[in-house]
């Protein structure tokens, strides 16, 4: 079930009005089994936020907001966005959850290996020009989007999971140098100018041999050749235009429409952002004015086009997770909300054996991160496993610290080791009791099946 969880975060589709997955009975029926069998553990810290959050949300949808705009706001919309505020409230827990059970690897494996399939459709089109043609996967003609509804999306998404493989040790080489080949494919051919960005900023910090799971710089031979290929690269990218292999480029990316879309950030920068940049610029302004319209207090939930509408005539998404939660929950929860994510993004666990798995998510979560400046990324299932996944790295190194200290765990208790497989660890409430742990090599994988799902 969670090898299948893992590949349906791929989906994403408008059915009926609503922004429905694949994943999303996957992960109600994962809730069951968790409630069913007792295992459901809830960090106290993120429940009272969102507990807090979600009267807070309600009550300025209801109350506050239809006294500032003098408008009647729909109570469909309120509860249909509330009920996604739930759910991202899951995921996060979802991913709390499979930290626990030591899963981190095998879900976020699936993820890749569901993205690297994906994205073979994509690279595939080149050669099989009818591809295009087949269902909804080209957005316009020709911009992949696979089997979400926006190409960015899609080209975000794809770039996290090439995080996602750059940082899991595990993966053989010549499948890790096969693997990003097809999802790099997939990102260009998405014509998606925030996925490329992303790109090239998750290449420099992994080229640089930043984000690691370990403490420590990295060698200083390293680092030199790293800014030094990098400036080289920003030298002749500012000197391309003005030769004629800039021409050139563009010549051979005519042939494809999608990397055709591309090459004006290779070759005249300023005005590759200029030009796509001025929906969002709008979208900004919009987000901005209703940020000013309730600083404190935000909008509430499911209000967000409704007040748009009446502030400036525009009813436009932000474009911009930061702005769209900001507008939304107001900026005194949304600064507390960022300054947490942030906390446990950028900082280390404290116990060793956590990094390893906080390395994959962290820096897979930090690509989203990166694609909310141009996306309201608030509602997407991805970034909540993710954030729940992160999150947990900290939780349970707490826990495991305070069990060696032997006092008694102040955060969740840890079930296993996040990384290897190995449910024997001393804190699992259910094994504390059993023989003593076995070599990490000696069937650990029977271990996980006699008390996880």
């Amino acid at each position: 079930m969670l090898i299948a969880f893992g590949v349906a975060l791929n989906h994403s589709s408008v059915i009926l009005g609503f922004n429905l997955s694949l994943a999303d009975p996957v992960a109600i029926l994962l809730t069951l089994t968790l409630l069913a069998s007792r295992r459901l553990l809830i960090p106290p810290a993120p429940l009272l936020f969102f507990l807090l959050l979600s009267i807070h949300q309600l009550v300025v949808a209801l109350f506050v907001s239809p006294r500032w705009t003098n408008t009647e706001l729909p109570i469909t919309t309120i509860a249909s966005d509330y009920t996604k505020l739930a759910a991202t409230f899951l995921c996060l827990l979802l991913g709390i959850q499979i930290v626990r059970a030591g899963r981190t690897r095998l879900v976020l494996r699936a993820y890749i290996t569901g993205s690297v399939a994906v994205s073979s459709i994509a690279v595939a089109s080149i050669a099989l020009p009818t591809l295009m043609t087949v269902g909804d996967l080209f957005y316009g003609g020709f911009r992949f989007q696979g089997f979400t509804n926006d190409p960015n999306y899609f080209a975000v998404m794809t770039v996290a999971a090439l995080a996602a493989l750059w940082f899991d040790p595990g993966i053989r080489p010549h499948l890790r140098v096969v693997a990003s080949a097809i999802l790099i494919g997939g990102v260009l051919l998405s014509a998606s100018k925030t996925g490329a960005l992303a790109l090239a900023l998750l290449a420099t910090w992994r080229l640089l041999g930043l984000r690691r799971a370990q403490k420590g710089a990295a060698r200083p031979s390293r680092v030199m050749a790293s800014i030094a290929a990098l400036s080289a690269m920003a030298i002749g990218l500012l000197l391309l235009p003005g030769t004629g292999a800039g021409a050139a480029l563009a010549e051979f990316a005519s042939r494809t429409p999608a990397l055709n879309r591309l090459v004006p950030l290779i070759t005249d920068f300023d005005s590759a952002v200029g030009a796509s940049g001025s929906e969002r610029g709008d979208a900004w302004d919009v987000a901005l004015a209703v940020i000013a319209l309730s600083p404190a207090l935000g909008v509430g939930v499911g209000t967000y086009l409704t007040v748009a509408n009446e502030v400036t005539g525009i009813p436009m998404l932000a474009h911009n997770t930061y702005l769209q939660v900001s507008a939304e929950w107001g900026l005194i929860l949304a600064i507390v909300f960022f300054v947490w994510l942030a906390r446990h993004t950028f900082l280390r666990p404290l116990e060793i054996s956590h990094r390893a798995a906080w390395a994959i998510s962290s820096n897979a979560l930090l690509v989203l991160l990166v694609g909310s400046l141009g996306l309201s990324l608030n509602y997407s299932r991805l970034f909540w496993v993710l954030l729940g996944a992160t999150v947990a790295t900290h939780l349970l190194s707490q826990a495991t610290l305070s069990s060696f200290k032997g006092a008694a765990p102040k955060t969740l208790p840890s079930t296993s080791d996040p990384l290897d497989l190995d449910a024997s660890h001393p804190c699992h409430p259910h094994l504390a009791s059993r023989e003593p742990r076995r070599h990490r090599h000696e069937h650990p994988v029977e271990a996980v099946h006699e008390t996880h799902p």
